[in-house]
């Protein structure tokens, strides 16, 4: 199968998948938080992710396939986590001083691996938009967890999209270095960092069962990786 992203994404060379995850979109509200019902986030502080030994799955199957054992909220979805080449070094730098596990993103993003360019991850995503994202013992914090987000819009002029996210890679990388630059945040190297997302519910675990029978409908394409 071949696992290239759809033409009408454009991903540029010298950008890496850190890993796939799953979750649901969330409800943010609060003083210093943009205001959204459907926030899409890689950072654990601030989402509910399906964990199975890890957060992290490295191909879109081994995801799916963890979603079987679960039940999950019918809002449910597959995303990847992409990360430019140019930080992955401060990034992989903050996993090692952890001293966490982490075989997933080192075996994509530290080139001992299997390592993947953007290119090669599952077919049919969409981006969603840009974050910015820090690695701290075992978590990823993101700007929106740290304080920023009010002194980033009036510093940087920059503003979110509906699912929490800023809306470009020149953004993003505006608020890294300008995190970095900042001296009351988590001790992270924050980086920007890109997320797709594939809409096709996700089978899980039934919950109750219903009296309606949903009609029949063509394969979907996670279907079709579980089976290879």
């Amino acid at each position: 199968m071949n696992e290239g992203l759809p033409s009408d994404v454009d991903v540029p060379d010298g950008i890496l998948l850190a890993g796939y995850f799953v979750t649901a979109p969330e409800l943010l509200a609060g003083s210093g938080m943009p205001r959204t019902e459907r926030l899409i986030t890689a950072s654990e502080c601030l989402s509910d992710r399906l964990s199975l030994g890890g957060c992290w799955f490295a191909t879109a199957r081994e995801a799916l396939a963890a979603c079987l054992l679960f039940q999950l909220p019918a809002e449910a979805r597959l995303y990847a986590l992409l990360v430019p080449s140019e930080h992955v070094g401060g990034f992989v730098a903050d996993i090692r001083a952890a001293g966490t596990d982490e075989p997933v993103l080192f075996a994509h993003l530290d080139g001992r691996g299997v390592g993947q360019a953007a290119r090669k991850v599952a077919e049919g995503g969409h981006e969603l938009g840009w974050e910015v994202l820090g690695y701290d013992y075992g978590l990823l914090h993101s700007w929106l967890c740290n304080d920023l987000y009010d002194d980033g819009v009036l510093s940087l002029g920059v503003g979110t999209n509906e699912h929490g996210l800023l809306p470009d890679r020149d953004s993003a990388q505006r608020v890294a270095a300008w995190a970095n630059a900042c001296g009351d945040t988590k001790p992270v190297t924050w980086f920007p960092g890109a997320l797709i997302e594939w809409d096709t519910p996700i089978e899980s675990r039934p919950g109750p069962a219903t009296p309606e029978t949903a009609p029949s409908a063509p394969q979907p394409w996670w279907r079709r990786i579980l089976q290879l």
